[in-house]
């Protein structure tokens, strides 16, 4: 059963758990997740009648076997766990969802295009039907070998529908259909979650029904590549949001269906793994980012891409490092990112790449020198890497262009964080209300994840009246907002 992340934070249920109470516990499941008895007793492996005696007070959980039921079929995290003073789960608890053993559908046509259409048909349509569930379409985050061996197919010959060509579609309505896809590239500047991701959402039906009636090659090679451009927008605007499945799901269905674009378009795929490294270094699985942003290369390699694309993969590669404490390594990739980024031109690049400039490999590089100072011990190191990251951050702030307030948005947030290593809580303070007055504008939901990473790691210094200020700010207004839009989904 799906239950949301911020279930388990909540103080009423803390209270539950800590007092062992099963029915408060299972009452407040319902209450905020809106469960039936049935569909709860279906999850823990018990009748509706017992689930209702439990809810109802007329029976107790005392033996620590049906709590274990309870806290598998909830998918419960492993800090709830260790209040019920259980083991923590085998399993890899993500965001509130689990996929254990279980993988990835490993058929030999998953990349076929009949099956590409209808698993895309699949998800829009529960997409469709059932977005006030937060996590209908995605349910569960694969990582591991799970998902690495299921992406390596991408590199294999792409299949082609099979018919006669029936379709009926003009040049003058596939010119409109490419240029509606590349108005919606640039979504995060000026929309939100909601009505617009439907509309998004349902553009992406469309085509599907476009393709499933055998088009000419050309035609739906480049209805193939739509596909791959929404499908990729949904997963950018599901991983702003924080739900990590869904964009998976639709980050899948983009390299699936410029799969079966043709090799012409494999680019366009480097480009969805990059961002699916992104994510997965989001979600602090280094090794699986590590491992995707290497596939990346190894198509990029092939196609083969500009010196600047590269230099995007190089730093996927540095930030796995940084992320897993390999300093040289980092050192090593970094230097190659900046050497790739100096050749070829912005001509050259493919349009998803045009925004990565000297501007973001500053920024990236400061964020990443943050993450190696803290972990590490030794004092004079980890003042030293964060003056550095300080250094790029400041860097990449002089050089952003104007218009990229998210960019800028998480640049502030990480000199804030980076202040904080610093001890420099004033500064620290002052570039975080700055990043606050951003997002306001803004509504993105990765910027506040990340003021939220400074208000836990400035705790230490809620006593300075600038920090005080600005985590009484944050906690009254944006992170707020977050929490309760996280319970209404």
């Amino acid at each position: 059963m799906a239950v949301p992340a911020t279930f388990w934070t909540r103080a009423d249920v803390a209270a539950a758990l800590s007092g062992q109470d099963a029915g408060a516990l299972l009452r407040l499941l319902r209450q905020y997740t809106g469960a039936s008895q049935h569909k709860i007793g279906a999850a823990i492996d018990m009748a509706q009648p017992h689930v209702s005696a439990i809810m109802s007070g007329k029976r107790q959980v005392t033996a620590l076997r049906s709590w274990q039921r309870i806290a598998d079929g909830l998918s419960m995290p492993n800090e709830p766990r260790r209040a019920l003073g259980l083991a923590h789960s085998e399993a890899i608890y993500l965001r509130g969802q689990t996929r254990g053993n279980a993988s990835m559908p490993k058929s030999g046509d998953l990349w076929s295009a009949p099956r590409t259409l209808q698993d895309i048909a699949e998800m829009t349509l529960k997409d469709l039907m059932k977005r006030r569930d937060a996590l209908a379409v995605g349910g569960a985050l694969f990582v591991g070998s799970t998902l690495t061996e299921t992406l390596q197919h991408w590199l294999l010959p792409g299949s082609h529908l099979v018919g006669p060509h029936r379709g009926t579609l003009g040049e003058s309505e596939l010119q409109r259909i490419e240029a509606a896809t590349a108005e919606l590239r640039h979504w995060d500047d000026r929309w939100r979650m909601g009505i617009r991701r439907k509309a998004v959402v349902g553009q992406l039906s469309e085509v599907g029904e476009l393709i499933e009636t055998p088009q000419p090659p050309t035609v739906q090679s480049r209805l193939f590549v739509v596909m791959a451009e929404l499908s990729k927008i949904i997963a950018a605007m599901s991983y702003d949001a924080g739900d990590h499945p869904t964009a998976q799901q639709y980050y899948t269905a983009s390299l699936r269906a410029v799969h079966q674009a043709g090799r012409e378009h494999r680019l366009y795929g480097v480009g969805v793994l990059a961002d699916m490294s992104r994510q997965m270094l989001d979600v602090n699985r280094p090794q699986d980012a590590l491992e995707i942003s290497r596939l990346a290369l190894d198509g990029a390699r092939a196609c083969p891409a500009p010196a600047p694309v590269l230099a995007i993969l190089r730093t996927r590669e540095g930030w796995s490092y940084a992320r897993m404490g390999l300093t040289e390594a980092y050192h090593r990739t970094v230097a190659q990112a900046e050497d790739l980024l100096g050749e070829g031109t912005e001509d050259d690049l493919p349009t998803w790449a045009r925004n990565f400039d000297h501007a973001e490999l500053s920024g990236v590089v400061g964020a990443r020198y943050r993450d190696l100072a803290s972990q590490l011990d030794d004092r004079v190191a980890k003042r030293e890497h964060a003056r550095l990251s300080a250094v790029y951050i400041k860097q990449a702030l002089r050089l952003r262009d104007p218009s990229k307030n998210r960019n800028r948005a998480f640049d502030l947030v990480g000199l804030g964080r980076t202040y904080l290593l610093l001890d420099e809580p004033e500064e620290a303070a002052r570039n975080i209300r700055e990043a606050a007055s951003i997002e306001r504008t803004l509504g993105s939901g990765r910027v506040r994840r990340r003021l939220n990473d400074w208000h836990k790691e400035s705790a230490a210094y809620h006593r300075n009246p600038a920090v005080a200020e600005v985590r009484g700010e944050l906690s009254n207004t944006l992170l707020a907002e977050q929490s309760n839009l996280k319970e209404l989904t």
